[in-house]
């Protein structure tokens, strides 16, 4: 048996003091170690795990975000 995971390219980046939220594209992304987003085709921000959510700064304002969405499929071989 082996799995396989996928994850969405897109998620949810909540700017901390306003709790306004936009989409952002995944760059890159390291389940529980780090997250890196485009927002708008023109910001990258790069996000580290801080044991529940993904925290990251730019332009001297804080971002939180949940992460993309986790989908894990057991697959079988038969033979």
């Amino acid at each position: 048996m082996s799995s396989v995971v996928r994850y969405s390219e897109t998620c949810k980046v909540t700017q901390a003091a306003s709790k306004k939220s936009i989409d952002a594209v995944i760059q890159d992304f390291q389940e529980n170690d780090k997250l890196n987003v485009i927002i708008n085709k023109s910001i990258k921000l790069g996000m580290k795990w801080n044991g529940r959510t993904y925290e990251g700064r730019a332009a001297g304002m804080d971002f939180t975000s949940d992460g993309p969405t986790i989908t894990r499929t057991q697959t079988s071989v038969r033979g």
